[in-house]
């Protein structure tokens, strides 16, 4: 009779666990992009998901004489800073500006080239949207969460 070689049952065993862990790993990292991390914020002892605060904030719009924009904050959301995002009346080009300006509770932005010298007078643009980013904190501490666009206010 010939003599059969093959693995030994203990090497099969651990290569087979090996290849199960290999597998594992690679699920739970592929996985880790699907999951969101949970924001959270407390705003007078009223801790929510950070996204629902979205909704309740409110800002309203101020268009002035001289051509420059801005808005206030009438809400009880503080804003941590906000996007804007643009459409240019002659060309239609969309763009989104970002502003590291928090605006809390009864408190307002004027918005001109003063500010910033990539704003432009409010009659060249289409459309104006402020988009506000909270600040919340996860586990490891404070993030940014941006709003989505429907919760922004047109100006």
């Amino acid at each position: 009779m010939k003599e059969k070689k093959g693995v030994s049952p203990v090497v099969s065993t651990v290569l087979l666990i090996m290849i199960v862990i290999v597998i594992a790993i690679i699920i739970i990292l592929w996985a880790r992009g699907f999951v969101k991390e949970i924001i959270e914020k407390n705003i007078d002892g009223n801790i929510k998901r950070v996204n629902e605060y979205c909704n309740e904030v409110r800002l309203e719009p101020l268009i002035n004489n001289d051509r420059s924009f801005g808005f206030d904050n009438v809400g009880n959301v503080p804003v941590y800073r906000f996007n804007l995002k643009v459409v240019e009346t002659n060309s239609g080009n969309s763009e989104i500006l970002n502003f590291y300006q928090s605006v809390n509770p009864g408190f307002g932005v004027i918005l001109d080239s003063t500010f910033d010298p990539n704003i432009k007078t409010y009659d060249l643009y289409d459309e104006i949207v402020v988009i506000p980013v909270l600040l919340g904190k996860t586990e490891g501490g404070n993030k940014e969460f941006q709003c989505p666009e429907e919760t922004g206010v047109k100006i």
